[in-house]
């Protein structure tokens, strides 16, 4: 019956040592039943294991009660795999204490999967906070920006104060693109199809990355200007090159090495031909992300596309999947030259046009308006950014109402109702929210104009939130400049009573019509 049951069975007699062990044991250790009797059977227990196993045993033996633990115990194959064993006491029809018997199970696949679930729900953990952080870190970017815009109109052309301030709202609009790509990263944009600049891109994510490499490997770029694809994921195209560039380093360890990153157009001939060197007229881009690290037999080349392997760490191995999965995401191709000791390139061509939408990342003109008499609302619970929104919109020639929650924004909607020419919307409020607020104002004043404002894209808030549709919008944090942009085509003009055509800036880096 031992030998057919489908656990591995053992049995001890009164001095703790083994008296016998079963088929399916031996058949996993790959040892005879002499080499595991007596204490043998813990030659197998990996060395870091043998301690901790054989304590629990002892412990259990002295007060006969029954016991779990887990240990590695190595297969035949020489491979350690985790065990879950059960032992209990065996007694004699008249209560005499025989010793023990236990079973013991492979748990190695079911501890794997925990691992890699446990690693997921962490992931998304640290997502959740890393989105909390990047929303807020993104108010306090915009009071930056807000002051130093109003600061630097206050001050004369040549003033020595100028340049020190122009400099710090540099690093503030550099810094809001990092937040943005970190919301990027953890999930929180929708799905945005639009042209992307793979050359802007891939410099942006050079600066991003360079903390992350260690300070002996140098990271060289070389990017032919304006690589555009006219339909493309901006979010994944950002994760792609981010796993590219943190495998090179990885590869390249603890020594000096080199990191290259270029990109050129070249013409490519499908996937059973091989592109060519043509700079000037290709119809697709290409991107390679080489380094000097320790290559690759052809037996790993030919599997790190697969999911789950790696020759990392446990609960590593998706990286380059989901690099494959984006480039196929979009009609692109994906090719791996390695060779052990003398590096890897990562080579990807991703479909395109020279002049397909030229001009795609332009301003559109503004006209400039008349505005009549009206108060703006602006609705904002981070009162620094309220203050300084305010602040340099009352210095631009405008009347300004202030509201702190959803509850005093309604409030002020029906005692200055009349006055109201423009609220400065933020969608996420206490006490009422921008839902019920925006509703109110339709209710009373429906021909205001609203001006919807977050820290998310305009693709993120357009699809949960149906009320605003057909509304103007301005992600967060955004320049005085800008600002100054939509509340003036907000505002209706003295010709007509009406508003110009509703933007939507800030998204994704440029500007557009919606």
């Amino acid at each position: 019956m031992a030998n057919t049951a489908p656990v591995m069975i053992w049995v001890s007699g009164t001095d703790k040592l083994c008296t016998f062990v079963n088929k399916g044991w031996l058949e996993f250790t790959g040892r005879t039943l002499e080499q595991e009797l007596g204490s043998g059977w813990a030659d197998d227990v990996h060395p870091a294991d043998v301690g901790p196993c054989l304590a629990i045993y002892n412990t259990a033996f002295e007060s006969r009660k029954t016991f779990q633990m887990e240990y590695r115990l190595r297969r035949a194959d020489g491979e350690y795999r985790w065990i879950l064993d059960n032992g209990a006491p065996r007694f004699a029809s008249d209560g005499t204490f025989e010793g023990y018997i236990g079973s013991a199970l492979d748990i190695t696949e079911s501890k794997r999967r925990q691992g890699r679930m446990l690693a997921a729900q962490k992931l998304e953990s640290l997502g959740v906070l890393a989105g909390g952080v990047a929303h807020d870190f993104g108010n306090f970017l915009g009071c930056i920006l807000a002051d130093a815009g109003a600061t630097i109109s206050e001050l004369d052309a040549d003033s020595p104060a100028r340049s020190g301030l122009e400099r710090i709202q540099a690093v503030a609009v550099r810094a809001s693109q990092i937040v943005r790509q970190i919301m990027d990263f953890i999930g929180e944009e929708q799905e945005v199809l639009a042209p992307v600049d793979v050359s802007q891109l891939v410099r942006e994510m050079v600066l991003l990355l360079e903390v992350s490499i260690p300070k002996q490997i140098r990271l060289d770029f070389e990017m032919l200007p304006s690589l555009v694809i006219p339909r493309a994921n901006a979010a994944q195209l950002r994760q792609m090159v981010m796993n590219l560039i943190l495998n090179a380093g990885e590869a390249i360890g603890k020594h000096h090495g080199v990191i290259k990153v270029t990109g050129r157009r070249v013409r490519w001939y499908g996937s059973n031909g091989s592109p060519s060197e043509s700079y000037s007229d290709g119809d697709c881009i290409r991107l390679e992300i080489s380094d000097t690290g320790v290559g690759m037999a052809q037996e790993v080349r030919q599997r790190i596309f697969d999911p789950f392997f790696s020759t990392k760490l446990a609960g590593r191995g998706l990286g380059l999947a989901a690099v494959q999965g984006i480039v196929r995401n979009h009609g692109g191709a994906i090719e791996v030259m390695s060779t052990p000791g003398e590096g890897t390139t990562f080579r990807i061509l991703l479909p395109t046009a020279i002049d397909p939408l030229a001009g795609a990342f332009a301003e559109a003109p503004v006209r400039e308006i008349v505005p009549r008499k009206g108060s703006i609302l602006i609705v904002e619970d981070e009162a620094p950014l309220r203050f300084s929104v305010a602040r340099m919109l009352a210095k631009k020639g405008f009347s300004v109402i202030e509201a702190a929650d959803g509850d005093l924004a309604v409030d002020l909607i029906h005692d200055w109702k009349q006055d109201i020419a423009v609220v400065l919307l933020d969608l996420t409020l206490p006490g009422k929210s921008s839902q019920e607020v925006f509703a109110e104002l339709q209710r009373v004043r429906p021909e205001v104009k609203v001006i919807l404002t977050s820290a998310y894209s305009w693709a993120s808030v357009s699809g949960p939130l149906k009320f605003v549709e057909h509304q103007m919008f301005i992600r967060k944090p955004y320049q005085l400049s800008q600002l100054v942009t939509v509340v003036r085509q907000a505002l209706p003009t003295e010709e007509d009573g009406t508003a110009v055509a509703t933007p939507v800036l800030g998204n994704n880096g440029g500007s557009g019509r919606h």
